[in-house]
């Protein structure tokens, strides 16, 4: 149970930090707590909970990565009611459904929030109560203004404030068990718009044994350092990074931001992160950068080919040969969890021959989450790993070349919220959770992702297309920054493989010693372009292609939201008389914006 999680940490790691972290960026110092302290504030905020609610209540959450977030998570997953996390990077209207959709009677956010949350109260008859974390990093001009809407309304409490007016609990912390283990832990909503994403709810039995799966796959040293990064909203992060961490005993260190990450490693001296591929490709990139500039460059892709080439004759001296480098790294870094996307394999290469192994693993939100993992003895370059111990994954068509891929295991979900139809479509009377992801097996049975049936284009003649196929063949190219394929209708019924590409201009200025021009652009993406059509089938070559100055439309785990993007491009389509072939080459940054589709007049 969750609950075993908290109490284990408490009698095996109870004097060991279990969390460390600045409160400011910027500051010298760095707080932590214990894991005691972990266990005690969880058990306090349990019994204020009691006092407030029933048991199975559903409670809201939003935040940045924080000790508090924690607590509150493991507090009401753990056995007192349903924890509802929210992306803290949607928009306030994005948010507003989701406490609609869970009837959340209590919503635990961060004070930056508190402003909107105050004025939509009014639209959400379930939401009775309100939690504030300040973490410390609340204005005097805010905390005036909370404390004279508390003089207001009797439910609205500082999580802080609870948590410190509270008396520690005398010996070991007593915590709730869950009636059912079957019953409501979490839901959460996938991805898509707030108002129609579909909301996936885990139990205590399907969260704890994605964590068992996890045990039963990987080993980490002892005692054990992390570094969160990922938002913990996202299951990949709160499985991996959070939950999995704590049955370890590892001591989690929180991130002060995208900006501070090479300092964080530098300084932390972590054994492990979990991470998505554009975080590894910078780190990457940030290395190869500095040898470049201090004209080691050379002398270092000597070394990893040298350290490479031995290692594979059973020789590992790599982490000797590369010490300088994994040095600015933290020294300690011998793990990357990675998911969300497949890693380039020049970046899974460089990591490899500095004594470095990525597992790229592959889950979704349905399955709490990961299904399957690259290991410390099996892990292939270009797959997402074996299936985790106790997972069964199928492919649909009988386990010959591609098909869906299948999974059924105790840690598929429960089902959707308040939708028995999505449910019976996503889990069949065998217990088969249908991923809608395209894979096949390979001899050493790691899974290799080659499409998502979601997203799979259909041409007029009946073939398909996987446009993640040709998107990992766009990321090679280093003018690539980011690549989006889909299937354009055109005018006259025939469909058009289309690419959107986000141009790497700092990569162009440094070939080009200036800034570049939109002829050269163009032309160095249509030289991109015919370079990967002529290793392609006609039928899957790229017929046109626009491209960006600008990032795409991302989730919080750097995903690009295809719908947003497509929307944008679609709407364009129809309210002009647009037609592929005049976009091919240009740039679009001004005439599609996504989210702004309201600026279009049809």
């Amino acid at each position: 149970m969750l609950r075993d999680v908290v109490l284990r940490g408490y009698n095996l790691y109870q004097d060991r930090e279990v969390v460390r972290w600045r409160v400011k960026p910027r500051d010298a110092e760095i707080v932590s707590r214990t894991y005691g302290d972990l266990a005690r504030d969880v058990s306090k905020m349990q019994k204020w909970l009691g006092t407030q609610l029933p048991r199975g209540s559903r409670i809201a959450l939003i935040g940045e990565n924080s000790y508090l977030w924690m607590v509150t998570w493991l507090a009401v997953a753990s056995g007192f009611g349903v924890i509802v996390p929210i992306d803290r990077l949607l928009k306030a209207d994005e948010v507003e459904p989701i406490l609609g959709r869970s009837e959340s009677v209590m919503f635990v956010y961060d004070a930056s929030w508190h402003h909107y949350v105050s004025a939509v109260c009014d639209n959400l008859p379930y939401l009775t109560h309100r939690v504030i974390m300040d973490r410390g990093v609340m204005s005097e001009e805010v905390r005036e203004t909370i404390e004279m809407d508390q003089s207001a309304d009797s439910r609205l409490f500082v999580l802080d404030d609870l948590l410190s007016q509270m008396p520690d609990p005398a010996g070991e912390p007593e915590l709730i068990t869950p009636a059912d283990v079957t019953d409501d832990a979490a839901i959460l909503f996938t991805s898509g718009t707030s108002a129609t994403s579909k909301a996936a709810i885990l139990t205590d039995k399907s969260i704890v044994a994605d964590i068992r799966a996890l045990r039963g796959s990987v080993s980490f040293p002892d005692p054990l350092y992390s570094l969160s990064i990922l938002p913990l909203h996202h299951a990949f992060e709160n499985t991996c990074g959070f939950l999995t961490i704590l049955t370890f005993g590892g001591t989690i260190h929180v991130f002060d931001g995208l900006r501070y990450i090479g300092k964080n490693l530098e300084e932390f001296k972590v054994h492990l992160i979990v991470a998505v591929p554009a975080i590894l490709d910078a780190v990457y990139r940030r290395v190869m950068s500095e040898a470049a500039k201090a004209g080691q460059d050379r002398k270092l892709k000597l070394g990893m080919k040298i350290a490479t080439a031995l290692y594979k004759l059973g020789i590992d001296v790599r982490r000797k040969l590369m010490k300088e480098v994994l040095e600015k790294l933290g020294g300690r870094l011998q793990h990357i969890i990675c998911g969300a996307a497949p890693v380039e394999l020049e970046t899974l290469k460089f990591f490899r021959a500095i004594g470095i192994e990525v597992l790229a693993g592959y889950g979704l939100t349905e399955a709490s989450p990961v299904v399957s993992g690259g290991n410390t003895r099996v892990n292939e370059f270009g797959t997402v790993g074996q299936p985790l111990s106790g997972v069964e994954v199928a492919i649909a068509n009988g386990g010959k070349g591609e098909g869906e891929i299948l999974v059924r295991s105790d840690i598929v979900m429960k089902g959707y919220l308040n939708d028995p139809e999505a449910t019976a479509e996503a889990i069949d009377q065998d217990g088969w959770l249908h991923t809608a992801d395209i894979g096949r097996f390979t001899k050493k049975k790691s899974i290799v992702i080659t499409g998502r049936s979601k997203s799979m284009i259909v041409l007029s003649s009946g073939k398909k297309v996987f446009p993640e196929e040709i998107e990992a063949l766009l990321y090679r190219h280093g003018m690539v920054r980011d690549a989006l394929v889909f299937g354009h209708q055109s005018s006259g019924g025939d469909v058009v493989i289309t690419a959107k590409v986000v141009v790497n201009q700092e990569k162009m200025r440094e070939e080009l010693r200036r800034d570049p021009t939109e002829d050269e652009v163009s032309q160095a993406l249509a030289n991109i372009i015919a370079e990967i059509n002529r290793g392609l089938p006609s039928f899957k070559e790229i017929r046109s292609y626009f491209y960006s100055l600008h990032d795409m439309v991302k989730t919080t785990t750097l995903k690009i939201r295809r719908g947003v993007e497509l929307a944008a491009i679609n709407d364009y389509f129809a309210c002009t008389k647009a037609t592929w072939q005049s976009l091919r080459g240009k740039n679009i940054d001004s005439i599609i914006v996504p989210g702004q589709q309201e600026s279009l007049s049809c």
